[in-house]
């Protein structure tokens, strides 16, 4: 079964081998396994789907940006330029957006992490990402982008060996195998089985995404 020990060690070591030239795709990989095991440890397979589409988004982004600015620069040849001048344009714009859209995914995921887990470290990285992705359109995004890099390593390393209580179930007043909890104090919370979102211990649904609770 899943830890949280062993997705600490797979997404620090992940998160720090991204700096690394030549090694950097297996630190994603890493950190994309790390993400499995904390989906799996929550019971929560909506953040594994997000970071999922996530990944795949950047990479769809990237080589669909990649092939127009090549075939653009290709078209160049018969047209004194304008062709590759407009593809490099056209290229580089898709791969903005897909950045973004990509990011936007990574947050909803960072987000609900940070909120299971109790790290916030992973809802500044979440933020810092999509804020990154969104400047890089005039350069300074790409600085942004790696302070985001180092705050995730931070946040993965930040991983608590075992559930928070809360986060774990303990706020529904059932334990397993032992007697049964004392009445749920006024003011309890829980998190939603589905998006994550804090809400009333006592509440049937959530009253950010709707979804029925356990």
């Amino acid at each position: 079964m899943a830890t949280l020990s062993q997705a600490k060690v797979l997404g620090g070591v992940g998160s720090i081998l991204i700096f690394i030239p030549f090694v950097s795709l297996v630190g994603y990989i890493l950190m994309i396994l790390a993400v499995k095991d904390i989906s799996d440890d929550l019971g929560d397979t909506a953040i594994f789907n997000n970071v999922l589409i996530a990944a795949v988004t950047g990479i769809v982004g990237a080589l669909a940006g990649a092939s127009i600015i090549v075939f653009g620069a290709i078209g160049g040849i018969f047209t004194a330029g304008m062709s590759a001048f407009f593809g490099v344009i056209s290229g580089l714009l898709i791969v903005w957006v897909f950045l973004i859209v990509s990011a936007v995914f990574l947050k909803k995921a960072y987000n609900t992490m940070g909120q299971r887990l109790g790290v916030g470290t992973f809802n500044t990285a979440a933020t810092l990402y999509l804020v990154g992705a969104v400047m890089t359109i005039v350069l300074i995004g790409f600085l942004v982008l790696l302070v985001a890099e180092i705050v995730q390593a931070v946040a993965y390393f930040s991983i608590p060996d075992q559930l928070p209580a809360q986060g774990a179930g303990a706020s529904t007043g059932l334990t397993s195998g032992g007697p049964p909890a004392m009445p749920l104090a006024a003011g309890a919370t829980k998190f939603c089985t589905s998006c994550g979102n804090k809400i009333a211990a006592s509440a049937t649904f959530c009253n950010s995404c709707g979804a029925k609770q356990p």
